[in-house]
């Protein structure tokens, strides 16, 4: 299957970007290229093997070319096709169990990714602070058996992190209100302001994002 061109899609090796406007920019490109993505067409059989359907039977994308994808949804990319394009596939594709691993249920570099690897970062902050920084749940932390005794015992020391977390948060925003407002300064003149064509297309040029 041929999907034409599709241009401006970045490399795979998605880096931490320093400022937020870059980021975004990468973002938005590994959102378009999401919609080119194969989906699944059914869970795995006896053997494990998956069955796929291509991005314009699933509905992600929409050709001129192929009338029936015109009925998809009006947010699917517009993709233009080689004249000599009849189809977009042959059937659904099987996969064997051996590239099951090879899948994400989410595709990478995208907003939806970013949104859920910042809650594994939520958790390693509430792991770091039961083992060393608010308390430090290690053996012989608790000194009874049973598994009821310990399981509640430790409840009870997740329940005063949340009580202290909770504490530190209304004292921050306590903080923020008694600071006297002031007006930003804007920065005239900078680099930025001055160049801004030339820096998105160093932006669009590169093939991963700084970092």
């Amino acid at each position: 299957m041929n999907l034409g061109r599709c241009e401006h899609i970045p490399s795979t090796s998605l880096v931490a970007v320093q400022t937020r406007p870059l980021r975004a920019r990468y973002e938005k490109k590994f959102n378009r290229r999401a919609a080119y993505r194969y989906v699944r067409h059914a869970k795995p059989d006896q053997d494990g093997v998956t069955r796929w359907k291509c991005p314009f039977c699933a509905g992600l994308l929409r050709s001129r070319q192929l009338p029936a994808t015109m009925r998809n949804s009006r947010t699917a990319p517009l993709v233009e096709l080689p004249e000599w394009v009849t189809e977009c596939c042959r059937g659904i594709l099987s996969a064997p169990p051996a590239e099951l691993p090879l899948t994400q249920k989410i595709p990478y570099g995208t907003t939806a990714w970013r949104i859920s690897m910042y809650r594994r970062q939520a958790v390693e902050s509430v792991n770091a602070a039961l083992q060393g920084n608010f308390a430090n749940i290690a053996r012989g932390f608790v000194r009874v058996f049973g598994v009821v005794k310990i399981t509640m015992l430790v409840g009870f020391t997740i329940a005063a992190f949340n009580v202290d977390r909770v504490r530190s948060f209304r004292a921050k925003l306590a903080e923020l209100a008694a600071r006297p407002k002031t007006r930003a300064k804007r920065r005239q003149g900078t680099f930025a302001d001055c160049m801004p064509e030339e820096l998105d297309d160093v932006a669009d040029r590169t093939e991963g994002p700084p970092g």
